[in-house]
């Protein structure tokens, strides 16, 4: 999957899909205000996955090639 999302440059829909949940902070003594809530984003395990691998590739490729040198 991830050879072919680099080779082909599509990446599918769903790996760009997120959920957003609200959890709220534990110990506050009101949660009228929103600073009691901590914001969390769930995104695709397998895009997240895929999306490391291919930098990692960029990232030997552009050594490889002279582009970046390999301390960066």
């Amino acid at each position: 999957i991830a050879n072919a999302c680099f080779d082909t440059g599509y990446w599918p829909q769903h790996f760009k899909q997120s959920i957003s949940v609200i959890i709220p902070k534990p110990g506050k003594l009101s949660y009228d205000k929103a600073k009691s809530f901590r914001p969390i984003v769930l995104l695709n395990t397998m895009g997240k996955l895929i999306e490391k691998m291919i930098a990692r590739r960029l990232q030997f490729e552009s050594i490889e090639a002279g582009v970046i040198h390999p301390c960066q």
